[in-house]
Protein backbone atom coordinates (compact mmCIF):
# COMPACT_ATOMS: atom_id res chain seq x y z
CA UNK A 1 0.00 0.00 0.00
CA UNK A 2 1.18 3.34 -0.49
CA UNK A 3 1.74 6.15 1.76
CA UNK A 4 -1.35 7.44 3.22
CA UNK A 5 -1.51 11.21 3.44
CA UNK A 6 -4.76 13.16 4.77
CA UNK A 7 -5.42 16.57 3.08
CA UNK A 8 -6.60 17.84 6.44
CA UNK A 9 -5.70 16.94 9.81
CA UNK A 10 -7.70 14.05 10.81
CA UNK A 11 -8.40 12.28 14.38
CA UNK A 12 -6.35 11.50 17.40
CA UNK A 13 -6.51 9.44 19.84
CA UNK A 14 -4.73 9.22 22.39
CA UNK A 15 -3.10 6.43 24.99
CA UNK A 16 -3.41 5.34 28.14
CA UNK A 17 0.19 4.30 28.43
CA UNK A 18 1.76 5.71 30.87
CA UNK A 19 -0.93 7.80 31.87
CA UNK A 20 -1.77 9.67 35.43
CA UNK A 21 -2.70 7.45 38.48
CA UNK A 22 -6.79 7.24 38.84
CA UNK A 23 -6.69 9.77 41.36
CA UNK A 24 -5.19 12.31 39.27
CA UNK A 25 -8.19 12.71 37.11
CA UNK A 26 -9.98 15.01 35.66
CA UNK A 27 -13.66 15.70 37.50
CA UNK A 28 -16.36 15.50 34.31
CA UNK A 29 -18.52 17.69 36.38
CA UNK A 30 -15.88 20.39 36.78
CA UNK A 31 -16.30 24.10 35.16
CA UNK A 32 -19.33 22.18 33.22
CA UNK A 33 -21.72 24.01 34.94
CA UNK A 34 -24.87 22.36 33.08
CA UNK A 35 -23.37 21.29 30.05
CA UNK A 36 -22.70 17.62 28.87
CA UNK A 37 -21.24 16.86 25.84
CA UNK A 38 -24.04 15.81 23.59
CA UNK A 39 -23.47 11.82 23.74
CA UNK A 40 -24.46 8.77 26.50
CA UNK A 41 -21.62 7.12 26.35
CA UNK A 42 -18.80 9.92 25.41
CA UNK A 43 -17.57 13.45 26.93
CA UNK A 44 -15.02 15.91 24.76
CA UNK A 45 -12.40 16.97 26.58
CA UNK A 46 -9.09 19.47 25.39
CA UNK A 47 -5.78 17.93 24.66
CA UNK A 48 -3.00 20.83 25.36
CA UNK A 49 0.30 19.51 24.69
CA UNK A 50 3.74 20.42 22.93
CA UNK A 51 5.10 18.15 20.54
CA UNK A 52 8.16 17.71 18.04
CA UNK A 53 9.04 15.76 15.14
CA UNK A 54 11.31 15.04 12.01
CA UNK A 55 10.23 15.26 8.63
CA UNK A 56 11.10 15.60 4.93
CA UNK A 57 8.97 18.20 4.21
CA UNK A 58 9.19 22.43 5.61
CA UNK A 59 5.09 21.80 5.42
CA UNK A 60 4.24 21.35 9.71
CA UNK A 61 0.66 20.80 8.87
CA UNK A 62 1.09 17.91 6.59
CA UNK A 63 3.73 16.68 9.01
CA UNK A 64 1.79 17.12 12.11
CA UNK A 65 -1.09 15.10 10.56
CA UNK A 66 1.15 12.29 9.50
CA UNK A 67 2.57 11.92 13.41
CA UNK A 68 -0.73 12.54 14.32
CA UNK A 69 -2.79 9.57 12.67
CA UNK A 70 -1.05 6.91 15.36
CA UNK A 71 -2.95 8.74 18.06
CA UNK A 72 -5.91 6.89 16.46
CA UNK A 73 -4.60 3.51 16.82
CA UNK A 74 -3.26 4.83 20.50
CA UNK A 75 -6.35 6.22 22.18
CA UNK A 76 -8.60 3.26 20.24
CA UNK A 77 -6.35 0.91 22.63
CA UNK A 78 -8.14 3.05 25.55
CA UNK A 79 -11.59 3.78 24.38
CA UNK A 80 -11.46 7.40 22.60
CA UNK A 81 -10.48 9.34 19.54
CA UNK A 82 -10.12 13.12 18.52
CA UNK A 83 -10.77 15.19 15.57
CA UNK A 84 -7.70 16.28 13.60
CA UNK A 85 -9.20 18.43 11.83
CA UNK A 86 -9.65 20.55 15.28
CA UNK A 87 -6.39 20.64 16.02
CA UNK A 88 -4.68 24.17 16.77
CA UNK A 89 -1.22 24.40 15.75
CA UNK A 90 0.10 27.43 17.56
CA UNK A 91 4.66 28.29 18.22
CA UNK A 92 5.79 26.28 15.30
CA UNK A 93 9.43 26.34 14.13
CA UNK A 94 10.66 24.39 11.68
CA UNK A 95 14.38 24.24 11.56
CA UNK A 96 17.13 21.82 9.82
CA UNK A 97 18.24 18.78 11.62
CA UNK A 98 21.13 16.38 9.86
CA UNK A 99 19.62 16.16 6.66
CA UNK A 100 16.05 16.39 8.15
CA UNK A 101 13.35 18.59 9.17
CA UNK A 102 12.96 19.52 12.82
CA UNK A 103 9.30 20.56 13.42
CA UNK A 104 8.17 21.54 16.90
CA UNK A 105 5.06 23.12 18.31
CA UNK A 106 2.00 23.47 20.58
CA UNK A 107 -1.22 21.89 20.25
CA UNK A 108 -4.51 22.01 21.51
CA UNK A 109 -6.89 19.29 20.36
CA UNK A 110 -10.22 17.78 21.31
CA UNK A 111 -10.88 14.41 22.44
CA UNK A 112 -13.86 12.33 22.31
CA UNK A 113 -13.43 10.33 25.90
CA UNK A 114 -15.36 7.43 27.14
CA UNK A 115 -18.16 8.71 30.30
CA UNK A 116 -17.38 4.74 31.79
CA UNK A 117 -13.88 5.68 32.37
CA UNK A 118 -12.59 8.85 33.71
CA UNK A 119 -10.31 10.64 32.38
CA UNK A 120 -6.67 11.61 33.67
CA UNK A 121 -5.62 15.44 34.18
CA UNK A 122 -2.49 14.80 32.55
CA UNK A 123 -2.07 11.94 29.58
CA UNK A 124 1.12 10.61 27.91
CA UNK A 125 0.78 10.47 23.69
CA UNK A 126 3.77 8.57 22.79
CA UNK A 127 4.12 9.22 18.93
CA UNK A 128 6.90 8.24 16.20
CA UNK A 129 9.56 10.68 16.04
CA UNK A 130 10.68 10.35 12.43
CA UNK A 131 7.44 10.57 10.30
CA UNK A 132 9.39 10.77 7.29
CA UNK A 133 8.39 7.44 4.93
CA UNK A 134 11.80 5.77 5.84
CA UNK A 135 11.21 6.26 9.55
CA UNK A 136 8.18 4.81 9.47
CA UNK A 137 8.49 2.10 7.76
CA UNK A 138 11.42 1.49 10.26
CA UNK A 139 9.24 2.36 13.26
CA UNK A 140 6.51 -0.56 11.90
CA UNK A 141 9.10 -3.33 11.34
CA UNK A 142 10.85 -2.92 14.67
CA UNK A 143 7.58 -2.47 16.75
CA UNK A 144 4.48 -4.31 14.95
CA UNK A 145 5.68 -7.09 16.79
CA UNK A 146 4.89 -6.21 20.60
CA UNK A 147 3.20 -2.69 19.99
CA UNK A 148 -0.25 -3.54 17.47
CA UNK A 149 -3.70 -4.36 18.19
CA UNK A 150 -3.95 -8.50 18.35
CA UNK A 151 -6.99 -8.34 15.97
CA UNK A 152 -4.56 -6.35 13.39
CA UNK A 153 -4.71 -8.10 9.73
CA UNK A 154 -3.46 -7.00 6.77
CA UNK A 155 -0.83 -5.14 8.81
CA UNK A 156 1.77 -3.05 6.64
CA UNK A 157 3.77 0.34 6.96
CA UNK A 158 1.57 2.88 5.51
CA UNK A 159 -1.64 1.45 8.10
CA UNK A 160 0.21 0.66 11.00
CA UNK A 161 -0.81 3.74 12.60
CA UNK A 162 -4.52 2.68 12.97
CA UNK A 163 -3.09 -0.73 14.59
CA UNK A 164 -0.87 0.99 16.90
CA UNK A 165 -0.90 0.35 21.12
CA UNK A 166 2.07 0.80 22.50
CA UNK A 167 0.38 0.09 26.00
CA UNK A 168 0.67 -3.50 25.15
CA UNK A 169 1.61 -5.71 27.54
CA UNK A 170 5.72 -6.02 26.73
CA UNK A 171 5.71 -2.97 23.87
CA UNK A 172 8.48 -0.71 24.75
CA UNK A 173 8.94 2.24 22.12
CA UNK A 174 12.29 3.83 23.62
CA UNK A 175 13.65 6.66 22.24
CA UNK A 176 11.39 6.32 18.84
CA UNK A 177 8.63 8.07 19.92
CA UNK A 178 8.54 11.71 21.54
CA UNK A 179 6.39 11.38 25.25
CA UNK A 180 4.04 14.22 25.09
CA UNK A 181 2.27 15.20 28.23
CA UNK A 182 -1.25 16.53 27.48
CA UNK A 183 -2.85 18.53 29.84
CA UNK A 184 -6.69 17.31 30.01
CA UNK A 185 -9.90 19.40 30.68
CA UNK A 186 -13.10 19.37 29.76
CA UNK A 187 -14.21 20.92 27.00
CA UNK A 188 -16.73 24.44 26.93
CA UNK A 189 -17.98 22.88 23.39
CA UNK A 190 -19.87 20.02 25.43
CA UNK A 191 -23.69 21.05 25.11
CA UNK A 192 -27.02 18.98 26.29
CA UNK A 193 -30.67 19.22 25.82
CA UNK A 194 -30.25 19.67 22.32
CA UNK A 195 -32.92 18.66 20.02
CA UNK A 196 -32.92 17.39 16.41
CA UNK A 197 -34.45 20.72 14.84
CA UNK A 198 -37.97 18.58 14.46
CA UNK A 199 -39.73 21.82 13.42
CA UNK A 200 -37.35 22.22 10.06
CA UNK A 201 -37.56 18.17 9.50
CA UNK A 202 -41.35 18.40 8.92
CA UNK A 203 -41.63 21.91 7.42
CA UNK A 204 -42.88 20.44 4.16
CA UNK A 205 -45.02 17.23 5.79
CA UNK A 206 -42.40 14.07 5.51
CA UNK A 207 -39.41 12.75 6.52
CA UNK A 208 -37.21 12.00 3.59
CA UNK A 209 -34.38 9.42 4.33
CA UNK A 210 -31.27 7.73 2.44
CA UNK A 211 -29.41 4.81 3.77
CA UNK A 212 -26.72 3.23 2.30
CA UNK A 213 -25.21 -0.16 3.43
CA UNK A 214 -22.11 -1.37 2.08
CA UNK A 215 -20.70 -4.67 2.10
CA UNK A 216 -18.09 -6.28 4.56
CA UNK A 217 -16.39 -7.96 1.56
CA UNK A 218 -16.51 -6.60 -2.02
CA UNK A 219 -18.55 -9.11 -4.49
CA UNK A 220 -20.29 -10.95 -1.88
CA UNK A 221 -23.43 -11.83 -2.55
CA UNK A 222 -25.08 -13.80 0.45
CA UNK A 223 -26.72 -12.68 3.71
CA UNK A 224 -23.15 -14.64 5.14
CA UNK A 225 -21.78 -10.87 4.80
CA UNK A 226 -23.00 -8.54 7.28
CA UNK A 227 -23.51 -5.94 5.18
CA UNK A 228 -26.03 -7.83 2.62
CA UNK A 229 -27.88 -8.98 6.30
CA UNK A 230 -27.99 -5.43 7.49
CA UNK A 231 -29.39 -4.07 4.06
CA UNK A 232 -32.40 -6.77 3.91
CA UNK A 233 -33.22 -6.37 7.71
CA UNK A 234 -33.16 -2.84 7.86
CA UNK A 235 -35.91 -3.45 4.47
CA UNK A 236 -37.64 -5.73 6.19
CA UNK A 237 -38.53 -4.42 9.58
CA UNK A 238 -39.05 -0.89 8.29
CA UNK A 239 -41.76 -1.68 5.47
CA UNK A 240 -43.04 -4.03 8.09
CA UNK A 241 -43.35 -1.16 10.75
CA UNK A 242 -44.49 1.37 8.85
CA UNK A 243 -48.37 1.69 8.15
CA UNK A 244 -49.64 0.66 4.89
CA UNK A 245 -46.38 0.91 3.77
CA UNK A 246 -45.70 0.83 -0.35
CA UNK A 247 -42.16 -0.48 -1.96
CA UNK A 248 -40.60 0.07 -5.38
CA UNK A 249 -39.92 -2.32 -6.43
CA UNK A 250 -43.02 -3.32 -5.59
CA UNK A 251 -42.01 -7.25 -4.91
CA UNK A 252 -38.80 -6.49 -2.77
CA UNK A 253 -39.66 -9.64 -0.38
CA UNK A 254 -37.95 -9.45 2.93
CA UNK A 255 -34.32 -10.19 1.39
CA UNK A 256 -33.85 -7.95 -0.98
CA UNK A 257 -30.40 -8.12 -1.49
CA UNK A 258 -27.92 -7.78 -4.91
CA UNK A 259 -31.30 -8.68 -6.85
CA UNK A 260 -32.48 -5.39 -5.79
CA UNK A 261 -29.70 -3.02 -4.18
CA UNK A 262 -31.95 0.12 -4.47
CA UNK A 263 -35.57 -0.39 -2.33
CA UNK A 264 -37.74 2.65 -1.44
CA UNK A 265 -40.68 2.55 1.60
CA UNK A 266 -43.52 4.92 1.51
CA UNK A 267 -45.67 5.20 4.20
CA UNK A 268 -47.89 7.44 5.67
CA UNK A 269 -48.10 8.27 9.39
CA UNK A 270 -51.75 8.24 11.26
CA UNK A 271 -51.10 11.81 11.94
CA UNK A 272 -51.08 12.42 8.31
CA UNK A 273 -47.35 12.75 7.78
CA UNK A 274 -45.39 11.11 4.78
CA UNK A 275 -42.13 8.60 5.21
CA UNK A 276 -39.67 8.00 2.70
CA UNK A 277 -36.95 5.69 2.69
CA UNK A 278 -34.68 5.34 0.00
CA UNK A 279 -31.87 2.63 0.87
CA UNK A 280 -29.45 1.41 -1.22
CA UNK A 281 -26.77 -1.66 -0.88
CA UNK A 282 -23.08 -1.07 -2.19
CA UNK A 283 -19.79 -2.64 -2.24
CA UNK A 284 -18.19 0.60 -0.81
CA UNK A 285 -19.11 3.82 -1.13
CA UNK A 286 -15.64 5.00 -2.93
CA UNK A 287 -16.70 2.45 -5.99
CA UNK A 288 -20.84 2.51 -5.48
CA UNK A 289 -20.25 3.72 -9.64
CA UNK A 290 -21.88 5.99 -11.79
CA UNK A 291 -25.56 4.84 -11.08
CA UNK A 292 -25.67 4.87 -7.63
CA UNK A 293 -23.81 8.26 -6.92
CA UNK A 294 -26.59 9.98 -9.80
CA UNK A 295 -29.37 8.46 -7.74
CA UNK A 296 -27.68 9.70 -4.65
CA UNK A 297 -27.06 13.19 -5.83
CA UNK A 298 -30.95 13.21 -6.80
CA UNK A 299 -32.01 12.43 -3.64
CA UNK A 300 -29.60 13.94 -1.18
CA UNK A 301 -31.07 17.24 -2.15
CA UNK A 302 -34.28 17.15 -0.10
CA UNK A 303 -32.99 14.32 2.38
CA UNK A 304 -33.87 15.37 5.74
CA UNK A 305 -31.32 12.12 6.89
CA UNK A 306 -28.58 10.66 5.28
CA UNK A 307 -27.08 7.76 6.98
CA UNK A 308 -23.96 5.46 5.89
CA UNK A 309 -23.58 2.29 7.49
CA UNK A 310 -20.01 0.35 6.47
CA UNK A 311 -16.25 0.72 6.34
CA UNK A 312 -15.16 3.60 7.33
CA UNK A 313 -12.29 2.68 4.74
CA UNK A 314 -9.39 4.64 6.96
CA UNK A 315 -11.72 7.65 5.93
CA UNK A 316 -11.57 7.27 2.23
CA UNK A 317 -15.18 5.79 2.35
CA UNK A 318 -16.46 9.07 4.80
CA UNK A 319 -14.48 11.40 2.40
CA UNK A 320 -16.07 9.98 -0.94
CA UNK A 321 -19.38 10.87 0.76
CA UNK A 322 -18.67 13.92 2.31
CA UNK A 323 -17.94 15.30 -1.98
CA UNK A 324 -20.60 13.78 -2.81
CA UNK A 325 -24.41 15.12 -2.70
CA UNK A 326 -26.14 18.12 -4.30
CA UNK A 327 -27.61 20.35 -1.64
CA UNK A 328 -29.71 23.38 -1.61
CA UNK A 329 -29.75 26.38 0.97
CA UNK A 330 -32.54 26.23 3.90
CA UNK A 331 -32.61 22.55 3.87
CA UNK A 332 -31.91 21.14 7.17
CA UNK A 333 -29.94 17.63 7.50
CA UNK A 334 -28.58 15.31 9.46
CA UNK A 335 -25.65 13.11 9.05
CA UNK A 336 -24.97 9.49 10.30
CA UNK A 337 -21.37 8.32 9.35
CA UNK A 338 -22.20 4.95 10.79
CA UNK A 339 -18.17 2.79 10.45
CA UNK A 340 -15.33 2.49 12.17
CA UNK A 341 -13.59 5.86 14.27
CA UNK A 342 -15.86 8.36 11.82
CA UNK A 343 -15.45 11.00 14.63
CA UNK A 344 -11.83 10.81 13.60
CA UNK A 345 -12.32 10.92 9.74
CA UNK A 346 -15.65 13.67 9.90
CA UNK A 347 -13.85 16.58 8.55
CA UNK A 348 -15.21 20.20 7.89
CA UNK A 349 -15.87 19.96 4.13
CA UNK A 350 -19.29 19.67 4.80
CA UNK A 351 -19.70 22.61 6.90
CA UNK A 352 -18.46 24.71 4.61
CA UNK A 353 -20.57 23.71 2.10
CA UNK A 354 -23.47 24.23 4.06
CA UNK A 355 -21.45 28.36 4.80
CA UNK A 356 -21.53 28.94 1.16
CA UNK A 357 -25.08 28.12 0.80
CA UNK A 358 -26.33 29.92 3.35
CA UNK A 359 -25.29 33.22 4.16
CA UNK A 360 -26.84 33.30 7.51
CA UNK A 361 -25.18 30.57 8.50
CA UNK A 362 -20.87 31.12 8.32
CA UNK A 363 -20.32 27.97 10.67
CA UNK A 364 -22.22 25.51 8.66
CA UNK A 365 -23.87 23.61 11.29
CA UNK A 366 -27.25 25.96 11.75
CA UNK A 367 -28.48 23.65 8.77
CA UNK A 368 -26.61 20.02 9.70
CA UNK A 369 -25.56 17.70 12.52
CA UNK A 370 -23.31 14.83 12.05
CA UNK A 371 -23.37 11.44 13.98
CA UNK A 372 -20.20 9.93 14.29
CA UNK A 373 -18.77 7.12 16.06
CA UNK A 374 -15.34 7.51 18.80
CA UNK A 375 -14.70 3.20 18.32
CA UNK A 376 -15.49 0.88 15.97
CA UNK A 377 -18.94 0.03 16.54
CA UNK A 378 -20.53 -3.78 16.53
CA UNK A 379 -21.71 -4.71 13.01
CA UNK A 380 -25.04 -5.74 13.67
CA UNK A 381 -25.54 -1.97 15.66
CA UNK A 382 -25.42 -0.61 12.28
CA UNK A 383 -28.76 -1.63 11.06
CA UNK A 384 -30.14 -1.08 14.40
CA UNK A 385 -29.35 2.41 15.50
CA UNK A 386 -30.14 3.10 12.41
CA UNK A 387 -33.88 2.36 12.43
CA UNK A 388 -33.66 3.60 16.25
CA UNK A 389 -32.33 6.95 14.65
CA UNK A 390 -35.08 7.19 11.93
CA UNK A 391 -37.95 5.45 14.60
CA UNK A 392 -36.85 9.31 16.67
CA UNK A 393 -37.31 11.53 13.81
CA UNK A 394 -40.70 10.14 12.41
CA UNK A 395 -42.16 10.52 15.99
CA UNK A 396 -42.69 14.75 16.21
CA UNK A 397 -45.50 14.26 18.49
CA UNK A 398 -42.85 12.99 20.83
CA UNK A 399 -39.99 14.36 20.53
CA UNK A 400 -36.15 13.48 22.08
CA UNK A 401 -33.12 15.42 23.14
CA UNK A 402 -30.23 13.61 20.95
CA UNK A 403 -29.12 12.67 24.46
CA UNK A 404 -32.16 10.55 25.11
CA UNK A 405 -31.80 9.44 21.12
CA UNK A 406 -28.25 8.09 21.47
CA UNK A 407 -29.18 6.49 24.92
CA UNK A 408 -31.18 3.94 23.20
CA UNK A 409 -28.44 3.23 20.74
CA UNK A 410 -25.96 0.28 20.90
CA UNK A 411 -23.03 1.54 22.75
CA UNK A 412 -20.36 -0.34 21.43
CA UNK A 413 -19.11 3.24 18.61
CA UNK A 414 -19.73 5.57 21.16
CA UNK A 415 -21.88 7.62 19.12
CA UNK A 416 -21.89 11.55 19.76
CA UNK A 417 -23.23 14.32 17.76
CA UNK A 418 -21.25 17.22 16.60
CA UNK A 419 -22.95 20.61 15.13
CA UNK A 420 -26.25 20.50 17.61
CA UNK A 421 -24.78 23.53 19.44
CA UNK A 422 -27.03 26.54 17.24
CA UNK A 423 -29.83 24.21 17.73
CA UNK A 424 -33.55 25.90 18.70
CA UNK A 425 -36.26 24.05 18.68
CA UNK A 426 -38.03 22.88 22.18
CA UNK A 427 -41.22 20.67 21.98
Amino acid sequence: MKRVAFALLAALPLTAAACAAPADAVDPEEDLGEEAYTSASARLYDFEFDGELLADTRDAKSAVSDQMLFTIGQLNGEGGVARLDKIALSNVKVTDASGKVKITYHAKLPVSWPKAKRAPRTFNLLLPRDVTWEGQDAFFKKHEPRCTDPWAHDNETGIYWYYYRPATAGCDVGDDVVKMPAKVRVSPENSVRKYPEMNKIWENGSLDVVVIFGKVEDGATTEADRGIWSYNLFVSTMKRELPNATTLPADVGDKPGIAKPETTIRATLANGGKVNITAFLVDNVREGGPKFEARYNELSTDADLIVYNGHAGLGQNVRKLASMGKFKSGQYQIFYMNGCDTFAYVDGSMAQTRARLNPDDPTGTKYMEILTNSMPPNWDSLPLNTMTLVRALADKEHAKTYTDILASFDQSGLVTVTGEEDNKYRP
